[in-house]
């Protein structure tokens, strides 16, 4: 029996060093890392070394074969999914010491500082098997290329999506039903009444630090006074505990001649019913905090005096886009996308609007202040998605 340590800078340089000295039917004895190189131990028999039991087979459901499976893009459950559940539930199973199959066949067991090695392999492999699912037979056919589902898949649009928003394609051919699921997916992102948000004295832009609050307040007060809908207006700030005010509201006031206030998070109420002018506040304060002087604001003018608009980066990514969502759903905000000058929305991120959002209903960039703000329409949303489903 012959016994040899090779050291690498990787397993993959390692087994290859070994291959050539030892050929392919060397068994690995032990790998380990130091000084941040690989260090592998093998021979050329398994004399003395006992094999790995084999692992008991996994029973299916009658009639689930996977033989008679395939693998197709579009909505249900993704295959990848169902991967990273699988292997993220093994890790966590087995712990510090885990053992994987591969590592059954080698004969060794992992320690903890090799798991974010292979978790990093197994992200490159989820990056290349992204948007694959299994279906059956049925399910294929040789026009798969241009089915409805493919296409929106392929487009950007969520599988969840695609999936929730199935039922306008059935019964329809690829191009209709394409056009279907889009119209569908757009009334669903657009607020259904985008424009009342004119018609409240109180309008009150809430959202994260960096998400373009400011601007995006100012830019609905220059809405305001461009179509004469308010000359009497005040642009207010409205700071939480341990947050500081902006003076971006008091030059923006001086700009569009309007008086400015500041004030804390605690005393909007007051501040709202002691003024018969129109005010948008800019809120700057914790999600818990805003939440709660939004709902006594609400309570004591009713709702068809206040609208509360979420700014929401247009090129928020989908993930960002469903947390921003559940920071203030119990308030049911009208959604305003700022930004769209620097980042487009795709369709992966309407697609997390359409299932997450309370609806989009303003539009806006930021640069231009004076006429840039534009109202968010279902016809407009649908041409946009359609020209990006058919790239």
């Amino acid at each position: 029996m012959t016994t040899i340590t090779v050291t690498a800078a990787d397993t993959a340089q390692a087994m290859d060093k070994i291959v050539e000295r030892l050929g392919e039917d060397a068994l690995i004895l032990e790998t380990v890392k130091r000084n941040g190189r690989i260090e592998m131990v093998a021979t050329d028999t398994a004399e003395d070394v006992e094999p790995p039991a084999p692992a008991a087979p996994t029973p299916r459901p009658a009639g689930e074969e996977l033989s008679g499976l395939n693998i197709e893009i579009g909505g249900g459950t993704g295959f990848t999914d169902l991967f990273d559940q699988q292997m993220i539930e093994s890790v966590r199973d087995r712990g510090a010491k885990a053992t994987s199959t591969v590592d059954h066949l080698v004969g060794r067991a992992i320690d903890a500082s090799d798991n974010l090695d292979i978790l990093t392999e197994l992200r490159s492999i989820r990056q290349m098997m992204n948007g694959m699912m299994i279906t059956r037979p049925e399910g294929l056919d040789v026009t798969l290329g241009r089915a409805a589902p493919v296409r929106l898949h392929q487009a950007g649009f969520s599988s969840k999506a695609i999936q929730e928003l199935h039922e306008h394609m059935v019964g329809l051919d690829d191009d209709d039903a394409v056009a279907s699921f889009i119209n569908a997916l757009a009334a669903r992102v657009v607020h259904a009444d985008a424009e009342s948000v004119f018609d409240s004295r109180i309008v009150l832009v809430i959202g994260s630090s960096g998400t373009g609050k400011t601007t995006l307040a100012t830019k609905i007060a220059a809405y305001f006074k461009e179509h004469g809908i308010s000359e009497r207006m005040i642009l207010a700030n409205a700071a939480g505990p341990g947050q500081g005010a902006s003076e971006d509201i008091k030059s923006y006031a001086r700009l569009l001649n309007m008086r400015a206030a500041q004030f804390g998070i605690g005393e909007i109420s007051t501040a709202v019913q002691e003024t018969s002018n129109r005010m948008i506040i800019d809120v700057n304060a914790s999600p818990e905090d805003t939440t709660i002087a939004v709902r006594e604001i609400i309570q004591r003018l009713g709702t068809r005096k206040v609208t509360v608009v979420q700014a929401i980066p247009g090129g928020s990514s989908a993930t960002m886009i469903d947390h921003q969502c559940n920071l203030y759903r119990k308030l049911n905000p009208m959604i305003a996308l700022t930004k769209l000058d620097e980042c487009e929305a795709m369709p992966a991120e309407l697609s997390a609007l359409a299932l997450e959002g309370t609806g989009v209903g303003l539009l806006t960039g930021t640069k231009s202040i004076v006429g840039g703000i534009a109202i968010a329409t279902m016809p407009i949303l649908a041409q946009y998605l359609q020209e990006n489903a058919a790239r």
